[in-house]
């Protein structure tokens, strides 16, 4: 009959037998944590109806015109983001937008296309 130290070290041995094949390669934990990101995207919102986007406009315009800080929502790399801005300039031609953030003394643009503004509000 075997005693319990010589089971004990038949199981530790046994577990150390297999523990090189635990390892994980820098580039497969890489690719399981971009995978884990990659699962929490979302796909861009479809086709806004009119009435959203006048009331989008009506914003944007007002901001512009006014310089008055607004809280842009807008699809970016799979998600969504809040942004607190101003409205820069509106290009019309080319359907996009120029925001400014930042601290005041050292602003940063930017510009949004319109397809992916989801939201704006007046703060």
């Amino acid at each position: 009959m075997k005693s319990m130290d010589d089971v004990k070290s038949q199981l530790w041995r046994g577990n150390l037998m297999w523990e090189e094949r635990r390892m994980m390669l820098p580039e497969h934990k890489e690719a399981w944590l971009q995978m884990q990101k990659d699962e929490d995207k979302v796909e861009l919102h479809g086709e806004l109806d009119d009435d959203q986007w006048r009331a989008i406009g009506e914003v944007v315009m007002d901001a512009l015109n006014h310089t008055l800080e607004v809280r842009l929502t807008y699809w970016h790399d799979g998600y969504y983001t809040d942004r607190n801005c101003y409205i820069y300039k509106v290009d019309d031609i080319n359907k996009r937008v120029r925001i400014e953030y930042g601290p005041a003394d050292d602003s940063i643009r930017e510009w949004i296309d319109t397809r992916v503004i989801y939201d704006v509000q007046r703060i």
